[in-house]
């Protein structure tokens, strides 16, 4: 962290370092650098003029190293506040790393560590912890809303709704101050009412802010799409066909997948990490255990889980069945199979019992001694004097012109409004949805039906506006679990002492969110994420 402080002059490749390029640019910054690199440039610095681009030479020792397009940024009207040098110079990687040692070993410059001109530039008050966060995030997006987030950051919006909190909390916070020392003046019942005001108008900020951090908004910075089951279901197949890649080995040999295999899968300019998991099973095999122990841990942190079913195998039973967790999406497998149908019915049961709307009771499709939709006595979705599915004088689950598993408006299977993830016939649990599949021939439509689910549970999450970065969910979570505390000490303690002391704890959580005081541990993780030059 000594970097924090020190004010050396700073060199790197702002264009990366990894592969040739028709330019690069190469950015210097520090105090008076003009002058100090007066000596490798063939224009006169005089001439030199902020803001305008100056085609030169870089010449050393009658060397000429390249022709170069210099810009020159006088500070503290720079990006960091710095005097800061932009050469773009001819983009190949032993040049631009020839120039860079140039300026380290006959200039005294710096290699520039991972995000050290935005720390200078936070440092200097160019931008605030908020903004450079925004810019981390905005540099290593891998979807559109992060992508829009770290600009709202960047551009201070975010840190607007973070000022207005801090507003808040100091018009709450003078109030308070006021009948410590005014009371006297103002009066008991003006005091009341000032508090009070004050003290709801904080309490329905941070109401609001914590309702953008309670979805697990940090795993849609890139989000995980977990394919897991029982070996031999089909995973590494069906993790090969979403990738349009034979990227996962596929064998009759149950337990083939011992590690977990992660790729990028890209749907509508968004990057999931898909992740092809070991088979679920009981082993004595130490190192297939291993892997069914992280196949787990990613199966219950994942944004999106598919369940992959053989329904020929004997293994997928309700002992398995009770072990899982969650499921989005249950695949099918082996849907050309002979008897495909009815071994698909008895899986569907198994899982029914376990994740339907009603997993208290025996499911939504398997009711105890009955029939596949028919109650065994008469509640209230089934009037008297009616049959099992079409009640005279429809009662409140009457199917209008459909089949014997999806009535309109009605119980736990009920796959109306499901919009463009349900484009087969097949119906869809509000716990999951179902499809079913030919691994040796899946389609197109198949693949857009898989894409459509994940989509659109992604856009219904990005409904409330979640707040993706963890030091911002954390801290928030920090302050509205401080303010249900103070605010229960407020209304029953009549000690200003003690409120007063509850609330400075608030107050040092908000200092921290908007970047009044940034531990080091915070800003070192922060700046390590950045790229060289940046």
């Amino acid at each position: 962290m000594s970097y924090l402080v020190d004010d050396s002059p700073i060199i790197a490749c702002s264009t990366g370092l990894t592969s040739n390029t028709a330019i690069g640019i190469i950015r210097l910054s520090g105090n008076d650098i003009l002058e100090i690199v007066s000596g490798a440039i063939s224009i006169d610095i005089s001439r030199v003029k902020p803001r305008h681009a100056h085609f030169c030479k870089l010449v050393f020792n009658n060397i000429i190293y390249d022709e170069i397009i210099l810009t020159y940024y006088k500070g503290p009207h720079s990006y960091n506040g710095e005097d800061i040098i932009e050469l773009a110079v001819h983009g190949n990687q032993l040049n631009i790393n020839r120039i860079i040692s140039l300026f380290i070993d006959h200039f005294d410059f710096r290699k520039a560590l991972p995000g050290e001109f935005t720390q200078r530039a936070m440092r200097n008050k160019k931008l605030s912890l908020s903004q450079v966060e925004g810019l981390d995030l905005l540099l290593n997006a891998s979807n559109i809303f992060s992508l829009d987030q770290g600009f709202s950051l960047l551009g201070g919006d975010l840190q607007e709704d973070f000022k207005n909190l801090n507003d808040a909390f100091l018009k709450h916070k003078s109030s308070l101050e006021l009948g410590f020392d005014f009371l006297d003046d103002v009066g008991e019942h003006q005091f009341n009412a000032l508090f009070k005001a004050s003290l709801s108008e904080l309490d329905n900020i941070i109401t609001q802010l914590f309702q953008r951090v309670r979805n697990r908004g940090d795993k849609l910075i890139k989000p995980d799409i977990a394919i897991y089951g029982l070996p031999n279901a089909g995973k590494s197949s069906f993790f090969n066909v979403l990738l349009n890649n034979n990227r996962a080995i596929v064998s009759n040999i149950a337990g083939t997948t011992r590690d977990y295999l992660s790729e990028d899968l890209f749907i509508e300019n968004n990057i999931f990490s898909l992740i092809d998991t070991a088979g679920l099973r009981d082993t004595k095999d130490q190192i297939e255990l291993s892997g069914i122990l992280l196949a787990q841990k990613k199966i219950s942190t994942a944004f999106y889980s598919i369940l992959l079913v053989n329904p020929f195998d004997p293994l997928f039973n309700r002992e398995f069945v009770s072990s899982l967790e969650k499921i989005d999406l249950v695949i099918y497998t082996h849907a050309d199979l002979d008897g495909f149908d009815e071994a698909k019915l008895n899986s569907r049961a198994i899982l029914s019992r376990y994740f339907s709307d009603n997993s208290s009771k025996t499911g939504p499709i398997e009711p105890k001694g009955a029939g596949p939709i028919e109650p065994k006595r008469a509640g209230p979705i089934e009037p008297k004097n009616a049959g099992p599915i079409e009640p005279k004088n429809a009662g409140p689950i009457e199917p209008e012109n459909t089949g014997p598993i999806e009535p309109k408006n009605a119980g736990p299977i009920e796959p109306e409004n499901t919009g463009p993830i349900e484009p087969y016939s097949e119906f869809c649990y509000k716990n999951y949805m179902e499809i079913d599949l030919d691994l040796t021939g899946v389609s197109h439509s198949d693949i857009d039906t898989v894409k459509s689910s994940i989509i659109h549970k992604y856009l219904k999450l990005l409904e409330s506006d979640p707040i993706l970065l963890d030091r911002h969910r954390d801290t928030i979570s920090n302050i509205y679990n401080n303010f249900s505390t103070y605010r229960d000490i407020a209304s029953s303690h009549s000690d200003m002492a003690i409120i007063s002391s509850e609330l400075n704890i608030i107050g040092h959580c908000i200092s921290e969110l908007i970047g009044i005081i940034s531990p080091d541990d915070v800003l070192q993780n922060i700046f390590s994420n950045f790229c060289i030059g940046k």
